[in-house]
């Protein structure tokens, strides 16, 4: 029984329905349905009440829970039983530019300092390239944002979000985003980067006109531009992001902000799988740093 069926169990459990299980691993509806139908075969037990909409645990179920949860905390054990000097290994990770200059070199100076013999070799790019790479495998695991549904053979893993904000020329006046967006030049995130498709779905959604005048793909690039006073841009909010000399004016916009979710894209069952999973461990712990 591969353990990725039980974790699916676990986060189907943990969502309350076959969707949100869907949006937190990072794959179809269709696809945990069926990962689910081969683990009801596969112990010859009907987990799900189908009865019900959407389906909820049934009394079988809800008694496999926290045996699902001992196995899986077991089978994650097996790659915690030496000690932490003694991780050795080579991995290749993928990572989309704004992560690279964001929190990754906090983390891997951590990591480093904790696994003094685990060796990580980078490559950037944009996420969707770097999605191809994992599967390709030419790449043991790719850092990227607001992943899109994929195969189920992937799995992704979220350890950040980021608010979209406005950035503003220094001597901007003090009026609201919704303003200054409207009255200032507009430097766009290139469309293909996933965030600068979903930077494009939030100004659709708030119908926000923007008079474009320049499309970059870097962060760096962007906060440059509009630091030399050449207009403003829609940004994610890198956490513990100080920006330097490069000042330059951070407004939110009004009602629920939209958010980039960051996370790790590796294959399921892969032979890297703990080097990842400890990164992802430091990762959360220095996102969690930044962001307070």
């Amino acid at each position: 029984m591969p353990i990725r069926e039980l974790r699916t169990f676990l986060a189907v459990a943990e969502g309350g329905s076959f969707a949100a299980a869907a949006r937190t691993v990072g794959r179809t509806q269709s696809a945990i349905t069926v990962q689910m139908q081969a683990l009801e075969a596969e112990f010859g037990a009907v987990l799900f009440d189908r009865s019900r909409r959407p389906p909820g645990l049934s009394a079988a179920g809800r008694a496999f829970l926290p045996h699902a949860v001992e196995a899986v905390a077991a089978y994650d054990r097996l790659f915690r039983v030496v000690s932490d000097a003694q991780v050795e290994g080579h991995l290749r990770l993928g990572v989309v530019p704004s992560v690279i200059t964001g929190v990754m070199p906090r983390a891997l100076a951590a990591l480093r300092e904790r696994y003094p013999a685990l060796h990580v070799e980078l490559a950037m790019g944009l996420s969707r390239e770097l999605v191809g790479r994992v599967q390709a495998r030419t790449l043991d695991a790719a850092v990227v944002s607001d992943f899109r549904l994929g195969p189920a053979s992937l799995r992704w893993s979220p350890f950040m979000q980021e608010p979209l904000v406005l950035i503003a020329p220094p001597d901007a006046p003090a009026r609201r985003a919704e303003e200054l967006i409207a009255t200032y030049p507009f430097i766009r995130y290139s469309r293909q980067a996933w965030v600068g498709e979903l930077i494009d779905d939030f100004l659709r959604q708030r119908n926000l006109a923007v008079r474009e005048t320049m499309v970059l793909d870097t962060l760096e690039a962007i906060r440059t531009m509009v630091h030399h006073g050449l207009g403003v841009s829609v940004v994610p909010q890198r956490a513990g992001d100080a920006g330097g000399d490069l000042t330059v004016r951070v407004l939110r916009f009004s009602g629920s902000a939209a958010k980039r979710v960051v996370g790790i894209v590796q294959m399921d069952e892969h032979p890297e799988a703990a080097l990842v999973g400890m990164l992802l461990d430091v990762l959360r712990q220095e996102a969690g740093r930044g962001a307070r």
